[in-house]
Formats: structure tokens, sequence, C-alpha cells
């Protein structure tokens, strides 16, 4: 099946992809077709089908080969300097090529240090243990992902010499014409805490040709290894993010295990049930379930959205609570404490302050969209004092409800959003650190949380760091400078590379359409269009203004969301002009998902070839291998 798929499409998963999601689809229709109508509140039979039907084809499409279940975990670390493992080779003595892989050992053990890496680790091969010769030396590489050393050699016993007490190796492992070859431990240290054994324990884990599903990449190298720390009890190596996305992380890593598919599902269910909170967000808004269901399609098929969440990162849980704390907000501004009880707008303003309190928690961009927050808060309010002023010039039992309402609800409302939006979010953020070990043997405290969170500052203030992959703001708005994240050839010759951007349907039409929304915003006075571009602007500006570190096209992945609003506005107000502008909007949302399918080789890392590879780097700076 996956050569048949290479052979039409050039991407090994898409018809084994499709026959799942076409069965899928199949299974929901039949079953919705033998359910009796119902409505659940304002969502209709049509409503909830097209939730489950997207959501659905959205989750199989982004648990597809997210990643291996299995991984080594073992983790060997020396006990003195210069300590030696000699390794026998009991059946085969050639080999053409040396792997190793490492992850973090004991830190607790340690006052100042890390013990993790490969620091300058000799291997010599001998014929007779006496007389030893050069093969190689392990240096560097990256926690989780394979180091691999090829050549030509033939000796019966290998020796591996570590230099530094802050060495670790998780498998060590010789390779043979594809295979790799029986170890057996010769010597080791005597009463070692750590046997050697623990360097060859796993072997049947080793993969010969990893790619991103067997082993971390990008960003991989830091998140997970923190989630493992926590899962763990280990002092913590580097806290640059707010740690509840991570504390998320290390929950699935502490019960399933330390494996890539572990520390990568908290992002895809994240990333799956924004799918279902954007409907619920586009239903507050436009109330039409067509254009419900076109917007969450178009962000169903965004190349950022998918990517962003089979990476181990803490994107997919910030943008969500970003979206869910705009949800309760946008619930809140379409009320008026004149025609529903304060108690209940109260609810909704908790419910957005806990959700924003969270979202800081995972990652400080949600500060960005906060102000959007209050500035939608205030808005509410200042159109209810306009309607107060208005009131008190009129007689009619109406304006009078309203004049005896607003001073005792307004204070009220004020009030309380002192404790929803300042003291429930400082709460959050300081115990979510309670379960971390970021100061060694200090442990949790108020003065240890704000000084982390004033190193967090000042490292992102005086970061001066560049990379080859950066891009600025204006180019996250035409798509023009992906993030490659990650290349690799697996054993049947076929490439899996990874890259980071927007589906280009998404921007390239969706800036005119951004326009559009600002221009009804000013002109018109559209209170929709006043949240998206509240939205919009809050989480795209501090980018333009303040932010002058080294950044990325993933940074826009909250912008987008705002873009994709913008884009269904517009057909919103297409459509009050002539119905007959629901076939571009049906022809829009199909080349969105056409773009989505064709791209999924170089987003989701779906087998291929390089010259399918290269033939979709339309830009000049698009790169993916």
């Amino acid at each position: 099946m996956e050569k048949l798929s290479y052979e039409l499409c050039r991407n090994t998963e898409l018809i084994p992809l499709f026959l799942v999601c076409a069965f899928f689809i199949v299974c929901i229709f039949l079953l919705f077709h033998h359910l009796p109508a119902f409505t659940c509140r304002s969502y209709t039979k049509k409503d909830i089908r097209n939730i489950i039907l997207i959501t659905g084809v959205y989750g199989i499409v982004s648990f597809w080969k997210l990643g291996s279940m299995t991984f080594p975990v073992t983790t060997w670390q020396p006990s003195e300097i210069y300590q030696q493992i000699i390794f026998r080779l009991p059946e085969e003595t050639s080999f053409d090529a040396i792997y190793a892989i490492y992850g973090e050992g004991n830190n607790n053990a340690l006052s100042e240090e890390y013990q993790i890496g490969f620091h300058n680790m000799e291997v010599k091969g001998s014929f007779d243990k006496e007389q030893w010769e050069d093969i190689a030396v392990i240096d560097n590489g990256s926690v989780y992902q394979y180091t691999i050393i090829e050549g030509n050699w033939d000796y019966p016993y290998v020796r591996l010499t570590s230099k530094n007490i802050l060495d670790t190796m998780t498998e060590f492992g010789l390779r043979k014409d594809n295979r790799f070859i029986p170890l057996q431990i010769e010597e080791d240290a005597a009463d070692a805490a750590y046997p050697a054994t623990l360097l060859i324990d796993e072997q049947k884990k080793l993969v010969v040709s990893p790619t991103y599903y067997e082993q971390g990449y990008f960003d991989e190298v830091y998140h997970p290894r923190n989630a493992w720390e926590i899962a763990n009890g280990q002092r913590m190596y580097a806290t640059v993010h707010p740690l509840l996305g991570t504390n998320i992380m290390a929950l699935c890593i502490r019960l399933f295990g330390m494996r890539p598919m572990i520390w990568r599902i908290p992002g895809v269910i994240f990333g799956f049930l924004m799918v279902p909170l954007l409907y619920a967000i586009l239903k507050k808004m436009f109330h039409e379930t067509s254009l419900c269901t076109f917007g969450c399609i178009i962000l169903a098929t965004d190349f950022m959205h998918l990517t962003t969440s089979r990476i181990g990162t803490l994107e997919p849980f910030s943008v969500f609570f970003i979206l869910l704390m705009f949800y309760f907000m946008i619930c809140y501004y379409k009320t008026s404490f004149y025609d529903i009880p304060v108690k209940k707008q109260m609810l909704m303003l908790l419910a957005c302050g806990i959700s924003m309190g969270i979202g800081i928690a995972v990652k400080w961009t949600a500060c960005y969209s906060a102000v959007g927050l209050a500035i939608l808060l205030f808005t509410n309010l200042g159109i209810r004092f306009k309607e107060y002023l208005h009131a008190r010039h009129k007689d009619d039992e109406t304006s009078q409800r309203i004049v005896s309402i607003f001073p005792s609800a307004c204070i009220t409302t004020i009030a309380w959003c002192f404790v929803f939006f300042i003291f429930i979010p400082v709460i959050i953020y300081w115990a979510s650190y309670l379960p971390d070990k970021v100061w060694g043997n200090e442990g949790w405290s108020i003065m240890n949380v704000w000084k982390q969170n004033m190193y967090m500052y000042h490292y992102h203030t005086t970061l001066t760091a560049t990379h080859p992959f950066q891009s600025t703001w204006y180019e996250w708005l035409l798509d023009a400078r992906p993030i490659w994240y990650h290349i690799s050839e697996d054993a049947q010759g076929y490439s899996h590379t990874i890259a980071c951007f927007s589906n280009p349907l998404l921007t390239w039409f969706g800036l005119p359409s951004v326009f559009y929304t600002f221009f009804m915003c000013i002109k018109e006075k559209d209170k929709d269009a006043w949240i998206i571009m509240i939205g919009y602007l809050s989480a795209l500006l501090p980018w333009v203004s303040f932010v002058e570190r080294c950044i990325f096209s993933y940074h826009f992945y909250p912008t987008s969301m705002f873009t994709i609003m913008a884009i269904v506005f517009l057909f919103r107000d297409l459509l009050k002009m002539d119905q007959r502008f629901k076939t571009p909007m049906i022809m829009t949302a199909c080349l969105s998902v056409f773009l989505f399918v064709i791209f999924l080789p170089v987003t989701a890392g779906f087998a291929t070839d390089l010259s399918y590879i290269h033939s979709l780097e339309w830009l000049k700076g698009w790169y993916f291998g």
C-alpha cells in the first residue's frame, strides 16, 4: 500500500490515510442519517455532525505516524573520570557504523553541572586488549537524537573511554549491513553505580535509519528533556519559558514512559481540541453553520497548526488557552448586565480569567493577547456607560431600569475583575511551579519563582543569537520564510522532512481579509470586526514593536487564528450581498484541503523523495531540505 501510494502520489502515507478517513466519514454520515434530529441549545444536528467530521478527520491526520512507542531510555553515566568499558563482539567482528544516543542522567547528585551528553568519548579497537587503535571520537550530538559515525572496521574488542564525569549514554550499537551486531560486556569498572550493561540492554530499540519518528528534532532537545526532569524529580536544566505546558508533557511521560509518541501526544490532543473550540467561537460570532464549518476547515488544513501540534513544544497549549480565553470574553462582550444577571456575566469573566492564567503559565505570549481581553472588557463597559448616559435623559421604564442598574453593576464588574484577571492568574502562575525542581534543593517559594521569572525576562530581552531560518513579522504575513526543522532518510531510501509555515491560502487570502475587517471595524463599527481586530493586533503587534530577539514563523500561530476569523468575516459579508458567493467559499475550502494534502510530506514528515520536496519550494525563501 505504501509503495502504491508513493508511485501514485509521491507520498507513502496518502492512500492509507485517505482510506481510513473515508471509512470514518462514511461511518459518521451513516450514524447521523439514522439519528433523529436534535438540537443542543444553539447547535443543530448539522453543527454536531460537521464538528465531528472535521475534528475527526483532522485528528486522524495529526495522529498518523506521530512517533514511535519504542525508544531507549536506560541511561549509563560514569562513576569516575577516565572510566573505560570494553565490549566483546562474540559473533561478528566487522562493522561499518557506530551508533550512540543519549538522554539525561542523575542531576540530583550534582550541585552545579548537569549529567548529560557526549564529551569527547573515545572509541578504540583491539585484537588482544593490549594494543588499541583509534576508531572514533563521540562528541557533541543532541539529546534524544542519534549520533552515527560511519566507516569500516574489524576488531573483536571495542573500548569506550569516558573522560568527563558529566558524560551520559543511553545506548551504544555497532552496525553491519543494516543490522546491529551482538555485543557483550568484557570489562567494566568495579562496583560501578551505573553498570555498562545499561549501554547494550535495549539493542532491539535501536533503529538503523532513524527519522523524526524514532528520535527528537528541533526544540524537542529542550521541552521533552525538561518534562523528563519533572517526571523523574530531577533538578532542571533550562527554564526559559513558564512550565505548565511542560508539566502536562511530564504527566504523560510519568504515566506512559519516555517515548516520541508520548511527549508529542499532549500537543496533538490540544491541537485536536482547537478545531471544535474555533467552531464554538465562530458560532458565537456568526451563528451560521456554513461559515463555522468553512472556518474550521481552514484551521484543520493549516500547515502550521498540524506541524506545531505534532512536535513536542509549548505552542499548542498556549494557543488553545488563548482561543479559550477569547471565547469566554466574546461570550461576555456579546451580553449586557441590563439584559442578563450580573452573576452570569461574572461566571464568564471568571472562566476567562482562569483560561488567561493557564495560558500565561504555559507561555508568555498569552500576555500579549491578555491586552486584547482588557480592551474588549472596557469596550463593553464603555458601551454600557453610553447607554446609561442616554437613559438618564428619558423617563420610560427601560431607561429607569438602566439608570438604576449601571452604578452597582459597573463597580461590581470592575471589582471582581481585579480578582479574576490579577489575583487568580497570579495564583495559577505561582502554583504551576510546584511540581518542578528549578532551584535544586532549595525548593519552591514565591521568591524563587520571582527570581526565575526575572532570569527568563533577562534571557529573552538580551538574547543575541541568530538562526539561518529566523524570520520577521512581515514575512509571516506573506508566508515568505518557513522554519525548517528536520530531514532524514529511512531504510527504504525515502526522505522525511518537516518545515513550519502557514497554508499559503490562509496568509495570501487572509491578508486582504484582515484589511477588509479593519475597514469595516472603522467605517461601520462592526462589533465582530472589532473583536477580530483586537485579537489580531494584540497577538501581532508585540512582535512588531517590542520583541527584538530572533523570532520564527511559528510565532505567527496565535495571529493566524484571528486571520481565519477575518476570512470568515469577509465571506459573511459577501454572502449577505449575494448567496452566490457560497460557491467561491466552497472552492476556497477545497483549495485549502488540496494544498494541505500535497504539502503533507513537508509539514508532517511523511515519506517521499527529494525531487518532490524541492518541487514544493515555490518561493525563494522556502527551503525544505
